[in-house]
């Protein structure tokens, strides 16, 4: 297109010393010393350039005194734009005193979280648009044999942090099935008991894309914390290749076609039923994971895909994939 692009990640939780440490626990948030240095880094990158776009993505902290001195700095020619995937209304998610009225400062606001659009506008940000999550097309795919790490087939997996409300869904489940990977399940009281199914660490990118690919069923959960209503997995699973087992919303069967496309719950008992079903009917799972497959990859949910909305909705102009 064009233009140059460069990318700013704000230190605002580096190591601060003991000191500061307990400042960070006390504010709930980063130390004044390193706002102040986020604030000139920003300021700074901004003065010496023209840019068109601003792209803020997920910085919680930047202070409003910051952003309404960025406007200035960066002229009037730059659109300001801010995306999150966190829910920022849930007082689980850290963010500074002063973020809701920091978004006034910014052209338009973009949010995964559908009922949180209402929430925004209400504050006072008109501009704020429902964004889905998405994928990445080259990461997730469905992984051939000669490149997996995995070597077999797993019956169902997990992929994603342990919540207590995540319990009784994995336990419904059964670990004679399942395999769960992600941060924290040590924290799962029976983890000593399913030592050999859990694997307590975060996995990203390639790994993710091989375990779902080798995975019959593909579990794509839901945070009640989080009020999700989907999430990344909701496109990550079937662009794997894998057949999506999720809790069923009326949002993830905008994108996709229950007993189709994608197979959804309501009660542990339909999970159960549909986990036990679909280990011994391949032919109907395959084919279910297919059409999902199919579904997602013509749906355009790519990130591509929804940075050109982001820039559509910024500059209010119609952008098309050039190809």
């Amino acid at each position: 297109m064009g233009h140059r692009a460069s990318s700013y990640d704000p230190d605002f939780f580096g190591s601060s010393g003991t000191f500061g440490k307990i400042e960070q626990k006390l504010r709930k948030g980063p130390t004044a010393a390193k706002q102040a240095k986020v604030h000139n880094e920003f300021l700074g990158i901004l003065a010496a350039n023209k840019w068109d776009l601003v792209f803020v993505m997920g910085q919680n902290f930047f202070a409003e005194s910051t952003m309404a001195e960025a406007r200035k700095r960066a002229g009037s020619q730059a659109r300001f734009v801010f995306h999150s995937h966190d829910n920022m209304f849930s007082n689980g998610v850290l963010k500074g005193e002063d973020f809701f009225s920091a978004l006034s400062h910014y052209d338009c606001v973009f949010t995964t979280k559908s009922q949180n659009v209402s929430l925004y506008q209400s504050m006072g940000q008109k501009k704020t648009f429902f964004l889905p999550s998405a994928y990445e097309p080259s990461v997730h795919r469905p992984i051939p044999a000669t490149e997996s790490r995995i070597g077999r087939q797993i019956p169902v997996s997990f992929i994603g942090t342990f919540d207590i409300s995540r319990v009784e869904i994995v336990d419904a489940v059964g670990w004679d099935k399942l395999e769960v990977w992600g941060d924290h399940w040590q924290r799962y009281e029976r983890v000593r008991e399913h030592q050999n199914r859990i694997h307590p660490a975060a996995v990203y990118y390639h790994q993710f894309a091989d375990i779902t690919s080798h995975s019959s069923i593909a579990l794509g959960l839901l945070r009640k914390e989080a009020m999700d209503r989907h999430t990344q997995r909701t496109f990550e699973i079937p662009a794997c290749g894998a057949l999506q087992l999720a809790p069923r919303t009326p949002e993830i069967l905008e994108f996709f076609d229950d007993k189709k496309e994608i197979a959804c719950f309501d009660t542990l008992e339909e999970l159960k039923s549909k986990v036990d079903y679909f280990l011994t009917h391949e032919t109907e799972r395959r084919k279910i994971a297919e059409a999902g497959h199919r579904r997602c990859i013509a749906g355009k949910h790519t990130y591509q895909d929804r940075t050109e909305q982001i820039v559509a909705s910024a500059f209010e102009k119609k952008y098309s994939r050039a190809g």
